[in-house]
C-alpha cells in the first residue's frame, strides 16, 4: 500500500467516468469558524454536501469531505489534486489513496497530506475526492473549489496561527503535591494552575473544576483535616484570585489521609500523599 501512494505521489492518475459535484463556480461560498480552540474553513458541495479543512487544539490538521447523500460501497478513496475546470486539463495528480468501508460517509487525510492539499488550493488548483458511491454505477467525485479562496483565506491563516496550544486532555487533570505540613503552592504548581484557568477562559463548554486535598498519616488526625482541607483551598484560591476564574465553577472536597495514592510506609510514598487533585469537566 505504502509503495502504492508513493506511485500516485509521482505520477497522474486518469480520471474513471464520475459524477462530479462542486461548488457553483459563479457562487461559490465560504465559512471561516474562528476560536481558540478550533479553526474551520469550509465549502458546500451542492448535491454532495461539504468540503473542509479543520485543526482543532491537540488534533492534526485534516481534510475532510462530508457527503449527505452518497454513502460509499467501500474499497478505497481517492484523494486528488485536478486543474482549474477551465484548463481542460482531465488528469488529476494523485494525492493519497485511503481505505474506507461500506456506507461510510465522512472521508478525511490528515497532517502532511492535508497541508499539501492546501498549498495545492492556494495554487489555484482543486483538491478533490473520489470513489464508488452505492447509488451509483459510477464513480463520485467532488472537488473543492478555490473561487473567491483570497477572500477567506487570510482569516483563516491568522485562526492557525493563534489556536491555543493545549487541549482539553492536556489540562483536564493535575495533581499538586506539597511539603510536609504545608498548604503553600510551588512556582510550577503555580504555572500548571494557570495553565488550567487560561483553558477555561476561553471554553465555554467547562461546567466544573474539582479540588480534593489530601494528607499521608504524618501528625494528628485532627490536624490532617485541616491540612487537606487548607491545600484545597489554597488551589482554589489561586484560581480564583489570582487567575480570575469564576468561583461558581469551583467545588472542594477533603479526604485526609484515607485515600493514598501510594503507601504511606515508606517516605517517598507520603510525599506522593500529600497532594491535591484537579479535575476538569465539560
Amino acid at each position: 500500500m505504502k509503495l502504492f501512494i508513493s506511485y500516485l505521489l509521482l505520477f497522474f492518475s486518469s480520471i474513471a467516468a464520475a459524477e462530479q459535484f462542486q461548488a457553483p463556480l459563479t457562487n461559490t461560498q465560504w465559512q471561516v469558524i474562528e476560536s481558540p480552540l478550533e479553526c474551520v474553513l469550509s465549502q458546500p458541495i451542492e448535491g454532495f454536501g461539504e468540503a473542509k479543512f479543520t485543526q482543532s487544539t491537540g488534533e492534526v490538521f485534516s481534510l475532510v469531505y462530508t457527503t449527505s447523500s452518497h454513502p460509499a460501497v467501500g474499497g478505497f478513496s481517492h484523494f486528488e489534486i485536478a486543474e482549474a475546470p477551465w484548463q481542460n486539463i482531465e488528469q488529476r495528480l494523485g494525492l493519497a489513496v485511503v481505505p474506507i468501508e461500506s456506507n461510510q460517509m465522512q472521508f478525511s487525510i490528515k497532517g502532511k497530506l492535508a497541508k499539501q492539499a492546501l498549498t495545492h488550493m492556494e495554487e489555484g488548483r482543486f483538491p478533490t475526492l473520489r470513489y464508488r458511491g452505492h447509488n451509483k454505477d459510477e464513480e463520485i467525485s467532488a472537488l473543492f473549489s478555490t473561487v473567491h479562496l483570497n477572500d477567506s483565506m487570510p482569516a483563516f491563516k491568522q485562526c492557525l496561527e493563534n489556536l491555543y496550544p493545549d487541549s482539553f486532555d492536556d489540562i483536564r487533570k493535575l495533581t499538586v503535591y506539597f511539603e510536609l505540613e504545608s498548604s503553600d503552592l510551588g512556582s510550577q504548581a503555580q504555572v500548571s494552575l494557570t495553565k488550567i484557568a487560561d483553558y477555561v477562559k476561553i471554553d465555554s463548554n467547562v461546567k466544573r473544576i474539582s479540588i480534593d486535598g489530601y494528607t499521608d498519616n504524618h501528625g494528628r488526625r485532627r490536624l490532617n483535616i485541616e491540612l487537606s482541607e487548607a491545600r484545597a483551598l489554597s488551589i482554589k484560591n489561586y484560581l480564583v484570585t489570582a487567575c480570575e476564574v469564576p468561583e461558581n465553577l469551583i467545588t472542594t472536597a477533603f479526604h485526609r489521609e484515607f485515600k493514598p495514592s501510594k503507601t504511606n510506609k515508606t517516605q517517598k510514598g507520603r510525599a506522593h500523599n500529600r497532594r491535591s487533585e484537579i479535575e476538569v469537566f465539560r
